[in-house]
């Protein structure tokens, strides 16, 4: 949700500097469809319909490290779109991360606690965490962060996470925003 809060505000400001929101539709996106269907996938894959069956629940970690790896391949077919690199990036290091855990992102208990959020034990998984314990591989790259509980939209998050925030802030200040070549004086 903040993230989403977070790419509001972007556009607010983006708005404020003279952008236009139609700018934003003159982005060459390529490879749209295999983004909406990561996408949907995850969607499925994190619903009580797949959840409360044991056969799809079995490969819920499998299910989600595909549907990042299609988004991963995406993103790095519009490498030339501003600010993608830093989203690229981030999104490896997430996937990566995922990866190494059997498909889960690792949670630091004292991160969860901190956004207000409860702590899952070493191997317990919620949707797509798990308790950070002795066998996490990566745990820097895990969710170690947190925005603490008293503020709006607590959460935690991870360095890949920052990264993909600041490429997309990034992404939308340079599509939103355009400015013109002065002639040299």
């Amino acid at each position: 949700m903040i993230f989403l809060v977070l790419l509001v505000a972007s556009i607010l400001l983006a708005l404020i500097r003279g952008g236009k929101i139609s700018n934003l539709g003159e982005l060459k996106i390529r490879w749209y469809g295999l983004i909406l269907l990561g996408f949907l996938m995850q969607v499925l894959i994190f619903s009580p319909y797949w959840q409360e069956r044991n056969e799809t629940r079995a490969l819920t970690h499998w299910a989600y490290v595909a549907s990042l790896l299609m988004l991963l391949i995406a993103l790095v077919g519009n490498y030339r779109v501003p600010g993608m690199g830093l989203i690229i990036i981030g999104f490896f290091l997430n996937w990566v991360v995922i990866l190494a855990n059997g498909g889960y992102m690792p949670a630091s208990p004292t991160a969860l606690a901190t956004a207000g959020l409860r702590p899952l034990a070493p191997g317990q998984v919620s949707n797509n965490s798990i308790g950070v314990g002795p066998d996490t591989r990566l745990g820097f790259l895990s969710d170690i962060f947190a925005i603490p509980k008293p503020m709006i939209f607590s959460n935690v998050f991870s360095i890949g996470d920052v990264l993909i925030a600041l490429g997309a802030v990034y992404l939308i200040q340079k599509a939103m925003v355009v400015t013109s070549a002065r002639p040299p004086a």
